[in-house]
């Protein structure tokens, strides 16, 4: 098996998730359309660019400019992991601004009973 199949095999259900979680999260409001395009475009550039790893470095290497050998599995494991600190950071920012979300609403609700306790 290719080293270049199995970087693309290990990233795809990171990446699946990672988009179908900005599906979710777009679908119960938690972030905006515009943000919802960003997500999707960024982890739909990273699966082509592991799809197509191989031809970006057969080009690389036949225009001069790298010198390195293929893919190791070294290689591989970096970059599955580089790709899994992205998915994590992700998953955060998410988690960050539902709370964001919920203390401002807690923070509403709160205004409002102390501003009618206080007028009575």
């Amino acid at each position: 098996m290719s080293r270049y199949l199995i970087l693309v095999l290990l990233n795809l259900p990171l990446i699946i998730t990672a988009i179908v979680g900005a599906f979710v999260s777009y679908k119960l409001n938690n972030t905006s359309k515009r943000r919802l395009i960003i997500k999707t475009i960024f982890w739909v550039v990273i699966l082509l660019c592991l799809v197509f790893a191989q031809n970006i470095y057969t080009y690389l290497y036949n225009e001069g400019l790298t010198q390195t050998e293929p893919l190791s599995l070294f290689d591989v494991l970096q970059i599955t992991g580089i790709i899994y600190i992205f998915y994590v950071v992700n998953r955060l920012f998410v988690k960050v601004d539902v709370l964001e979300k919920r203390v401002q609403d807690l923070h509403q609700e709160l205004s409002i009973i102390l501003s009618e306790k206080d007028k009575s």
